[in-house]
């Protein structure tokens, strides 16, 4: 064989040898330059994006390579250039390291091993491993080591023969106090007090000996501070790292157990509770049923638990009852369910009971449960319709007793209202002056009659409640005009000024209520002032009118001004002196000002006077001034001699009535009814005023005004005639050019109205 064929056969089986080889090799001359390489190499060039010459290996400089290396390996390429150089010139004996090498449709990781060639010329032989898979262990196993060291479980791995903890996490160590080195020299039986090693020993022997896949039990660690949780342990056998260990993963349940603690404390608050009792589950499934459950159900406590809620529903209202459930639990809290309705249970008797049911929410780690309270109103239900009853016989009672009132405020001041005019036509004719002072007094005796009369229906009527405000928008100066004029006579003869503010606004009330009210105000000022004046105010401000009436009087002692809405409380007067009142009016006007919502104030100051007020809600519309204020007096009568229509049903007022006016030097025509008031105007009688009762048969007041107005041709001066109840009916109509008088109505003050209103008419054409 010639040399040279031997020397060929030599390589080649080098080369065979080289390419049987997994891994990537190169075989590198002193210099760094690839003398050899294996399939393995071609194929890892070719697969990572190498350049053809690393490809095909030979003659190229691998140091070269790895110099000008970019891209992902520009960190690692200056390394392995400087790792090869050392091994070439003998400075290291191996070099190895790990790069990442990204191919075209993965990412990849490789070992490199640079070892001296022994051959002759010196040299090195470079390897390249694929690590790829041990890569990723790795970084499985520190992902895991991660979630273990992140848990907020404890974790434990200890050996299997000594117990002895070798790895524990974080958690562990720090619900425990110790550090990872104190744990490292301890035991199971260090942490569990009850436990000695013999008898941690049998506890774990089923895993050992019997097979079993784990074990799950409660017991209690000991801190290293002493202070004790209780835990729950899952345990199980495995090998780590070579070696039989056990690994325990560790639940703190202290909250869990409290929890437990709570709710058994629970079921003896519940067996105690006075009310039947359920705990409900989110699936509308009962748990928890107290034995007053079964006193109002019929059903044991056994039958009770895991029984459907709903199932203790009338069946008419089953199937909406789950929504109810589904409502609370979106919103839980505590709270009456079914509130404003009426709740009903069954009974395991099939019998339907009126119940009520408060709701509680109760949190707990397997979720919210619902603790339902449920009371028997059976008994409740049966007063409350026989409340229910009796008010409605109240009710007809109040009706009965309102129409009594109306009758008897109008019978009984009839007789009054005769023997007031009466006894003026007789006081107009005495001309001796011992008839005249007796004369006075059965004026004076008649007045208090009026005035007793008048509070005692009151008070009867806002007792009763048969008194409903009917609030409107109304012009407050209209209102004190009314009062003032009323009120103007009285305060003259007593030597006072009585004065009103010009101040005008819209108010939101109940107009008669309202005058009631200010006149007692006004009325009561005049009676305790002797000298000085009476004022009217009215002051606008936040929402309200303020309408006040201030005097000179005596005054009221701070500590009686409390005192003086209370019934019969009367100011210096200890021997009941009927010329200074009844004392029942503030305590009405105390009734109507609660009635209305309208809050009142008193200041006062002993000697220099005192100040009653009244704060009434602002109105929505415009100040508008009354035609009637703006008209002036025209055209007066020139001295002729008035025309009244005197119209009541009563023949004993017609005549006094017609008596006193004829005394007063006025023309009267009298008519008992509408028909009999018409039949005069047919007869060519031309009245200047009407003055005429509310409640006649037939047509009432208010519409024979209207009649006679109509026959006229003309909108007559009128004065209405009138008991408390008519007030508002006659406020309703709106009866323009018209003054209401209550009966029994002052003789004299019934002439001056008359002879206003006919002076101030104008002439009729």
């Amino acid at each position: 064989m010639q040399p040279g064929a031997k020397r060929t056969v030599q390589l080649d089986d080098i080369k065979a040898v080289l390419n049987s080889i997994p891994s990537q090799l190169a075989v590198l001359d002193a210099d760094g330059g690839i003398v050899q390489i294996n399939e393995a190499w071609t194929t890892f060039a070719r697969e990572n994006g190498g350049p053809d010459a690393l490809a095909n290996g030979v003659g190229t400089n691998y140091l070269e390579v790895c110099r000008s290396a970019a891209g992902q390996l520009v960190d690692e390429a200056p390394v392995a250039h400087d790792g090869i150089r050392a091994v070439l010139s003998g400075a290291r004996a191996t070099f190895e390291l790990e790069y990442p090498c990204h191919s075209p449709t993965e990412k990849r990781w490789f070992l490199m091993t640079v070892t001296p060639f022994k051959g002759t010329r010196g040299g090195a032989v470079v390897s390249h491993v694929d690590i790829t898979q041990r890569k990723l262990a790795e970084t499985r196993r520190a992902g895991f080591d991660r979630i273990v060291e992140q848990s907020l479980n404890e974790v434990y791995i200890f050996a299997a023969d000594t117990f002895r903890f070798i790895e524990v996490n974080e958690a562990a160590c720090r619900n425990l106090g110790y550090s990872l080195d104190e744990l490292r020299s301890m035991t199971p039986v260090d942490i569990r007090p009850e436990h000695t090693e013999e008898t941690f020993a049998a506890l774990v022997r089923p895993l050992l000996n019997d097979g079993k896949d784990k074990i799950v039990f409660t017991t209690v660690h000991r801190r290293k501070n002493g202070s004790d949780y209780p835990a729950e342990i899952h345990l199980q056998h495995m090998m780590f790292d070579g070696r039989q260990v056990f690994a325990a993963i560790v639940l703190d349940i202290t909250q869990r157990t409290r929890t437990e603690e709570a709710l058994a404390q629970a079921r003896l608050f519940l067996e105690s509770a006075p009310d039947a009792t359920l705990i409900v589950n989110g699936a509308g499934t009962v748990e928890v049923a107290n034995s007053q459950t079964t006193h109002l159900f019929g059903y044991s406590q056994k039958e009770l638990r895991g029984m459907p809620v709903d199932a203790l529903v009338p069946e008419r209202f089953r199937d909406g009852h789950p929504a109810h459930r589904a409502q609370f639990a979106a919103h839980p809290k505590v709270r009456g369910m079914g509130v404003d309705l009426d709740l009903y249970a069954v009974t395991k008797a099939g019998q339907e009971i009126p119940i009520e049911v408060s709701l509680s929410p109760i949190q707990t780690a397997d979720g919210t449960l619902v603790a339902a309270a449920i009371r028997d109103i059976t008994a409740r239900k049966e007063i409350e319709q026989t409340l229910e009853e009796a008010k409605v016989v109240a009710e007809s009672a109040t009706v009965t007793k309102t129409r009594f009132l109306a009758a008897a405020s109008h019978d009984l001041r009839q007789p009054l209202q005769s023997l007031s005019l009466y006894l003026a036509v007789i006081s107009r004719q005495l001309d001796q002056p011992k008839l005249q002072e007796i004369g006075g007094k059965m004026g004076k005796s008649l007045d208090t009659m009026r005035e007793l009369l008048d509070a005692l229906l009151d008070i009867s009527k806002l007792d009763g409640g048969s008194i409903t405000p009917e609030k409107r928008d109304l012009r407050i100066r209209d209102l004190l005009d009314r009062i003032v004029t009323d009120n103007v006579q009285q305060a003259e003869n007593k030597g006072l000024r009585l004065e009103c503010t010009d101040e005008d606004c819209i108010v939101h009330s109940d107009p008669a209520l309202l005058e009631r009210v200010i006149e007692n105000f006004v009325t009561n000022a005049i009676r305790y002032t002797e000298q000085g004046v009476v004022k009217i105010d009215c002051q606008r401000g936040d929402g309200i009118a303020r309408i006040a009436i201030s005097d000179t009087g005596i005054g009221i002692p701070k500590d009686e001004v409390d005192k003086v809405f209370e019934e019969y409380y009367q100011l210096d007067n200890p021997v009941r002196d009927r010329r200074k009142g009844l004392g029942l009016g503030l305590s009405i006007v105390k009734h109507i000002a609660r009635l209305l919502d309208h809050p009142l104030t008193v200041s006062s100051m002993p000697g220099e006077g005192s100040t009653f007020a009244v704060d009434v809600p602002l109105g929505t519309q415009e100040v508008v001034r009354s035609e009637a204020r703006a008209v002036a007096h025209v055209l007066p009568s020139g001295g002729r001699i008035p025309i009244v229509l005197i119209i009541d049903d009563d023949p004993a007022i017609v005549d006094a009535t017609t008596m006193l006016l004829e005394l007063a030097g006025m023309q009267a025509h009298s008519a008992l009814n509408g028909d009999d008031a018409l039949a005069h105007i047919e007869a060519g009688i031309y009245p200047d005023i009407v003055v005429s009762d509310y409640r006649l048969p037939g047509y009432n007041g208010v519409e024979v005004v209207k009649r006679v107005r109509q026959a006229t041709a003309s909108d007559l001066p009128t004065i209405l005639m009138t008991g408390d109840t008519s007030a508002r009916e006659i406020e309703a109509a709106n009866l323009s050019n018209c003054m209401v008088l209550h009966k029994p109505v002052d003789t004299n003050r019934l002439i001056s109205v008359i002879e206003k209103l006919t002076a101030e008419r104008p002439t009729h054409v």
